[in-house]
């Protein structure tokens, strides 16, 4: 499986075409990149529960997409792109209003692996709701919360939408914070 989203077109070609190309076409750079290339990845992960994995890629797209659609960080991005993106009709699959118990969980995750909130999340891959509260516990179907997600990128999903979300100022602004990080990096 080919997997490397930066060598299908030279650097300096991409710049010229990110810079001189509209909002939109900035844009869907990032996101066709991301579903071509990355939820390639991310789409496995049920499947094989390989749960921290899922978790872990979920939350970099989310991350990635927040700060550059609206300029929005960590946990306030996390939420953001999870009410205009992923959360479901049901209350069970309003993902946004567990918002900060995920995040933290990610960031355990990633920078420590072994904490007391552990004891706070659990996953049932068999569970027949998105995610239910009890016990003091926040118990997660991993499998519907990435359904969730991967329904952003289908063909038609709102993740496309972005020219009915965001202003023509908001999308310049968007493609300015999209290159700026592109170069920066």
């Amino acid at each position: 499986m080919k997997n490397n989203a930066h060598q299908n077109e030279p650097l300096g070609e991409r710049l010229m075409r990110l810079q001189k190309g509209s909002p939109t076409e900035s844009l869907d750079t990032l996101l066709n990149s991301i579903d071509n290339y990355f939820n390639n990845e991310i789409r496995i992960t049920p499947q094989k529960h390989q749960t921290s994995l899922l978790f872990l890629g979920i939350h970099a797209v989310a991350l990635t997409i927040s700060e550059i659609f609206w300029g929005l960080k960590g946990k306030y991005g996390y939420k953001k792109f999870l009410e205009t993106f992923v959360d479901g009709n049901t209350d069970d699959k309003k993902f946004s209003r567990v918002s900060n118990t995920i995040h933290n969980w990610r960031n355990v995750l990633a920078h420590q692996w072994i904490a007391s909130s552990g004891y706070k999340i659990e996953y049932n891959y068999d569970l027949n709701m998105g995610f239910i509260e009890k016990d003091n516990k926040l118990i997660i179907n991993p499998k519907i919360y990435c359904q969730l997600y991967l329904d952003a990128f289908s063909v038609g999903g709102k993740i496309w939408q972005i020219n009915h979300l965001l202003s023509d100022k908001e999308l310049n602004d968007a493609k300015e914070r999209f290159i700026n990080k592109f170069i920066e990096q």
